[in-house]
This record gives structure tokens, sequence and C-alpha cells, in this order.
């Protein structure tokens, strides 16, 4: 193609046509430019499309992330409204009305810890790397880039709420609890003497001031878990849909 060329222009020349010579040469020079255009645009073309591809694997990683993430979190807020509900159930019920097996569920939910620990290995990778800025949505990757801050604040007050119980209500526990392992390990074989002389320790354990006086403080300090907790899931659900949505757009 290029011998072509030179052959042409040498033709104009030798044959002295110079007003032919210089409209064929601007005309190669629009026809290289073109192409260089052309070379350009099906460049970026590609390029636009792989960075796409990449986005729509980002996507699709996050969204699969945060499902789960979703799902424990539901899992983790649900124990705490159980909590909460024995908390009430103790502070409001004649203990000695109920049966031996609910006030040792009670007992048990009432000092048990859970706390949400997410799936954050994509997440991670997505900030860190930057990829977070192939996500095309302004709206979708500025709420992924403040989730952190809310999901910290939301573990906070897990964590105020967990230390507050390890450092003050298990070792009360521990020190007025006269409980009798065996016993306590295997209800069901035990006496029915047994079973009474094991449920008025309990009784007599819960209903002590110093009992009530620290299950009120962990009910004050799950306050704000139930602030915190429902701002988070409902972001967790808007990210996800807005995370589907791009999917969906991506693939149609």
């Amino acid at each position: 193609m290029i011998k072509f060329f030179n052959k042409i222009r040498k033709e104009l020349i030798n044959e002295n046509q110079t007003g032919r010579y210089l409209k064929y040469a601007v005309g190669e020079i629009i026809l290289v430019m073109i192409g260089i255009l052309l070379a350009l645009q099906v460049s970026n073309w590609n390029n636009n499309r792989e960075l796409k591809k990449e986005e729509l694997k980002v996507l699709k990683s996050l969204l699969k992330e945060f499902n789960e993430n979703l799902n424990n979190f539901d899992r983790a807020y649900k124990f705490h409204l159980n909590r909460k509900k024995g908390i009430e159930t103790m502070l409001a019920s004649n203990l000695r009305e109920l049966s031996l097996d609910s006030l040792r569920s009670l007992n048990r939910s009432i000092g048990t810890n859970y706390t949400f620990n997410p799936f954050q290995g994509i997440y991670n990778s997505v900030i860190n790397s930057g990829k977070i800025e192939l996500i095309s949505n302004d709206s979708l990757k500025l709420k992924i880039a403040r989730f952190q801050d809310l999901l910290n604040d939301y573990r906070e007050e897990e964590t105020n709420v967990m230390s507050f119980t390890q450092r003050n209500l298990y070792p009360f526990q521990i020190d007025n609890s006269k409980i009798n392992f065996s016993i306590a390990h295997n209800i069901d074989k035990s006496s029915k003497i047994e079973q009474m002389e094991y449920k008025q320790e309990m009784i007599q354990l819960i209903e002590s001031d110093k009992y009530e006086n620290l299950v009120v403080y962990i009910y004050s300090y799950m306050r704000d878990i139930f602030t915190e907790g429902p701002a988070l899931q409902e972001e967790m659900g808007s990210i996800i849909n807005l995370l589907q949505s791009e999917i969906e757009n991506h693939e149609n």
C-alpha cells in the first residue's frame, strides 16, 4: 500500500502536476489521520469493553458478599432482639412462676454475647486496590465508600455491650453462683428435689439487686444497637438493590 502511494506521488511530480500532487498529498494526510482516529476509536472501544467486563466482575463479587453479610446480620440482629425480650421478661415476670427450662433459657439469652462479623475480603480488595473507581454509578460508588463508617458505628455498639457483659456480668455470676455442675448439665437425670434447689439458686441470683442492675445497664447499652442496626440493615439492602440493577444494565 505504501509503495502504491509512493508511485502515485512520483508520477505526479515527474509529470509536473504540482497542483494535483498537493491535493493528493493533503488527501493522503487526511486518510492517514482518519485511519489513526479509527484505530484510536477501536482501541478506546476495546479498553472500555474490558473496563465494563471488569466492572461487572466487581459488581457480582460485591453482590455475593453483601448478600451473605445481610443474612449474617439478620441472624445477629435477631439474637439482640431475643436478648432484649429476655431482659424485659426477666424484669416483668414473677420468676417463681416460670419453669426451670424457661429460667435457664432466660439466663442464657441475657448473658450470651453475639456479634456481627461480616466477610469483607472483596470489599476491602475493591477499596484498597482502587477498583471502586470502575463502578460507573456514582450513587452506588458513594454508598460503598461510606459503608465502612456505618458498619464501624454499629459494631462499636455491639462491642460496648459485649465488653460490659464480660467485665461485669460474668464475674458476678461466677462469684455468686453455687450451681452444681453435674445437676446443671444433667437436668433430666436429676431428682425433683435437686431441680427445685437448682431453680431456687437461679432465682436468688437473678433477683439480687446487683444482677438486676447489671442487666438494666446491658439493656441501656443495647439501645444504641437498635438505633444503628436498622440503619445498617437498610443501607445493605439499598446497596444490594443498586448492585442488582447495575448488573442487569450491564448484561442487557
